[in-house]
């Protein structure tokens, strides 16, 4: 199996729980709830990423961004630093199109829980790509302009 492989099946599990509503909601610095349609920064469209990663997504029941992956899924540590912007997308919107292998394992097996698809909106799916590159260290490569 190639790194490719490997690759693909790692991101098939990364959005598992991203199944959700497709109204964001999150929280500024100061505490004060701001809509998808309101974020007038990158680091804002990143925050609300982020709370749908950690909230209404639900994607840590199955992910991390630091630390040992489960048997539900791989941690997703530095994973916007690793894949494309595109193929983000597409793990999130056809997260069959690979099969993704846990090889912690001996023999490498398929992660306990799939991940199903995701009823995010486009904003919604935007905010989470967003998140995962600016929490792996990379310049978020999402125009503002793509969420109107």
């Amino acid at each position: 199996m190639d790194i490719r492989s490997i690759v693909y099946q790692i991101l098939f599990a990364v959005f598992f729980a991203i199944g959700s509503a497709s109204f964001v909601w999150s929280q500024n610095g100061a505490g004060s709830a701001i809509a998808l349609s309101d974020v007038k920064t990158l680091e804002e469209l990143a925050q609300v990423g982020g709370q749908l990663f950690e909230g209404k997504g639900q994607c840590t029941q199955c992910h991390s961004l630091q630390g040992a992956s489960s048997d539900k899924g791989p941690t997703l540590d530095g994973v916007g630093a690793k894949l494309t912007r595109e193929f983000l997308h597409e793990s999130l919107v056809k997260p069959d199109a690979y099969v993704y292998l846990d090889f912690t394992r001996v023999p490498p097996a398929p992660y306990a829980a799939p991940m199903p698809p995701t009823s995010l909106a486009e904003g919604e799916i935007l905010a989470v790509i967003a998140y995962l590159q600016q929490s792996s260290g990379q310049p978020v490569s999402i125009e503002l302009s793509e969420l109107k």
